[in-house]
């Protein structure tokens, strides 16, 4: 998987290219990475912004392989496209996974080329789990106002809020380092940060938690949780 761009090959039929040449020109400049590969997992097309994040993918990967974990992330990805291509021309399959310390999703579509042999279509960006962070924050007189936990959530880095989350759902900080691969002091960190900055805009964090139990926001933590453990395979 490296960037190139194989759309003026002549080995190709001319739907193919087309089709190769229509995502190069949304793509191109894009910064959501994008690829494209055959039945044989070549790849046809790749922009700047792919060879970038796989450079990326490449290098944590090596890290995790002299830390123990003997599962690449490229054959992770070479599955699912596999389960996308099984399914027939058409289909859309889209999965989250982590790297490092980030979280990324990957949307594959099996591309419908008449008369073709399948063709897979690969973007990749970062997962983003915060909730209505692009929308305008606006502060009511009540500090416990719903809108509050919307602003403090958009504060709080996602690596912290992961940690912040184990600890909002009552698992210790050793529990935590143990899902999140961390040591227990940089959990415990952590967690404290965000308590800071959930105080600025309640009261106290006892007040922030009878917030999201009435509200119903704690689901907002399990959701996180469980998706965390989706992307860890737990």
């Amino acid at each position: 998987m490296c960037a190139m761009d194989r759309s003026s090959d002549d080995s190709l039929s001319q739907s193919v290219r087309d089709a190769l040449n229509h995502i190069k020109e949304l793509y191109h400049s894009s910064p959501v990475s994008v690829c494209v590969r055959n039945d044989r997992h070549e790849v046809l097309y790749a922009n700047s912004s792919f060879q970038q994040v796989y450079d990326f993918f490449q290098l944590e990967s090596n890290k995790s392989i002299f830390s123990g974990n003997s599962v690449k992330l490229e054959y992770i990805l070479s599955q699912f496209e596999f389960d996308c291509m099984s399914l027939g021309k058409g289909c859309v399959l889209c999965k989250n996974f982590s790297c490092g310390d980030y979280y990324f999703q990957v949307r594959m579509e099996c591309m419908f080329i008449s008369d073709e042999c399948l063709y897979v279509l690969w973007q990749i960006n970062l997962l983003i789990q915060l909730p209505l962070v692009g929308r305008k924050i606006e502060f009511p007189d009540n500090p416990n106002a719903d809108v509050s936990f919307e602003f403090v959530i958009s504060k709080i880095p996602v690596r912290n809020l992961a940690v912040l989350s184990f600890s909002i759902l009552g698992f210790t900080y050793a529990e935590t380092a143990f899902y999140v691969d961390l040591p227990v002091s940089t959990v415990r960190k952590r967690v404290e940060k965000s308590r800071e900055i959930i105080k600025e805009s309640f009261s106290s964090y006892s007040i922030f938690i009878m917030h999201i139990y009435k509200t119903k926001r704690i689901f907002f933590f399990v959701d996180f949780v469980s998706e965390l453990f989706d992307v860890k395979h737990l």
